[in-house]
C-alpha cells in the first residue's frame, strides 16, 4: 500500500482509490475553500490542473502520495508579499528605463517600457484577485480605506497618460510620469496599503 498523506496526516485508501479520488476528498472536506498547493507522487511534483493524466492512476501503483493544501484566504494574504516584490522590481526597472530614455538609448528603453507595462499589468491583476478573495472569504471585514481607492484611480490615470505620451514620443512627459507619478504611486501601495491589508489577517 502507498503511504498517503494530506497535510502530514495519514489517509486510509482502498485498492480502488485513485489520485483523483484523493483530490475530490480534499475539495469536499469541511473547508470548501481548500486549494491543493502541492501534489508529490514518489518524490515528483505535479500540478492538479495541468497533469491530468496522473489523476486516474491508482495510488497503490506508487510508494508515496503527498498533498499539501491551503485555504484561498491564506493564499491571498501570502500573495501580499509577492506584491511587495512586484513593486520593488517595477521601481528598479523604472529607474533604469528613465535613464535609458534620458541618455537616448531609445531601442533599449522601448523594450524595457513594454516589460514595465507587462509587470504592472500582472501586479494589477494580482491585487484585484487578492481584494476579491478577501471580500468573498471575509465578508464581515469591510475594507474601508480611502488610500486604496485613491491609489487605484491614480494608478489607472497614470497608465492612461503613459500610452499616449509613448505614442507621441514625448520623452519628457514619459519620464516625469514614470519617475515621479508611477514610482510614488507604487511606493504608497508598499508603505500604506499592503501593510494595512496584512493586518486584516488577524480579524
Amino acid at each position: 500500500m502507498a503511504e498517503v498523506l494530506i497535510n502530514q496526516k495519514s489517509v486510509n485508501t482502498t485498492e480502488e482509490t485513485t489520485i483523483n479520488d484523493l483530490c475530490e476528498k480534499i475539495f469536499n472536506s469541511e473547508d470548501k475553500n481548500n486549494v491543493i498547493t502541492e501534489m508529490i507522487v514518489d518524490g515528483e511534483s505535479y500540478y492538479y490542473e495541468q497533469d491530468l493524466d496522473i489523476l486516474g492512476k491508482n495510488v497503490n501503483g506508487y510508494k508515496s502520495v503527498y498533498f499539501k493544501t491551503s485555504t484561498s484566504i491564506d493564499l491571498a494574504f501570502e500573495a501580499l508579499d509577492s506584491c511587495q516584490g512586484y513593486i520593488n522590481t517595477l521601481n528598479d526597472k523604472i529607474i533604469e528605463l528613465v535613464t535609458d530614455y534620458r541618455e537616448n538609448r531609445i531601442g533599449q528603453a522601448d523594450l524595457l517600457f513594454n516589460e514595465v507595462i507587462e509587470i504592472l499589468d500582472l501586479y494589477i491583476q494580482l491585487v484585484s484577485k487578492i481584494f476579491a478573495t478577501i471580500k468573498k472569504q471575509r465578508p464581515s471585514v469591510i475594507i474601508e480605506n480611502k488610500d486604496i481607492q485613491n491609489l487605484e484611480i491614480h494608478l489607472l490615470s497614470i497608465l492612461k497618460a503613459l500610452l499616449p505620451a509613448k505614442e507621441r514620443n514625448d520623452i519628457i512627459m514619459l519620464c516625469d510620469l514614470l519617475e515621479y507619478e508611477l514610482v510614488d504611486n507604487l511606493t504608497q501601495w508598499k508603505i500604506k496599503v499592503i501593510p494595512g491589508l496584512k493586518k486584516l489577517r488577524s480579524l
